[in-house]
This record gives structure tokens, C-alpha cells and sequence, in this order.
């Protein structure tokens, strides 16, 4: 349980920060997720599906991933650190 929420804080801090640069292309790919998150995607299906169900996250209309207003509000009472974190991941990956 605990490693549950670890992975989805930081999916969610990923998805945050990926908004933040670009509110018009807030979106992240399946295999994007999958690599900056370092979990192999038959592990991340569980926790996207959780996080969708949740209203935290949604599907982009080109099928990317995208954090939602419910899922920023939500972030917002996580630690920062973990959005440090998404962002020097982002940073590699541009």
C-alpha cells in the first residue's frame, strides 16, 4: 500500500509539472509514463486506473495522459519534493 502511493504521487507530480509547462499540451504518452516513472506498464495499469476512476487524471483527446483541475488540487497537498523530482525527470526527457 504504501509503494501504491508513492507510484501515484508520482504519476501525478509528473503530469503536474508536464501541465504546468504547457496547459495546451498537458499530455503524456503510455511509454513516456512508463519509462519516467520506472515501472513497467503492466504495474502502472492499476494505478492510471485508480487515478482516472479518482477524477485526479483523464485521457487527452490524442490519448495522452493529463492531470486533472481535481488532480492538481489534490497535488497541492502532497509534498513538494515530488515535484522536484518529476521535473529534473521532464528535463532529461526533453
Amino acid at each position: 500500500m504504501a509503494r501504491d502511493s508513492v507510484i501515484q504521487a508520482n504519476l501525478l507530480s509528473l503530469l503536474y509539472v508536464r501541465r504546468r509547462r504547457d496547459v495546451n499540451n498537458p499530455g503524456i504518452g503510455d511509454e513516456e509514463l512508463e519509462r519516467l516513472s520506472g515501472c513497467p506498464r503492466e504495474h502502472l495499469e492499476f494505478h492510471l486506473w485508480y487515478l482516472k476512476a479518482k477524477g485526479f487524471i483523464g485521457r487527452t483527446e490524442n490519448g495522452t495522459f493529463a492531470i486533472t483541475v481535481e488532480g492538481i488540487d489534490h497535488a497541492g497537498t502532497m509534498g513538494g519534493k515530488d515535484r522536484a523530482d518529476a521535473t529534473r525527470l521532464l528535463n532529461h526527457a526533453d
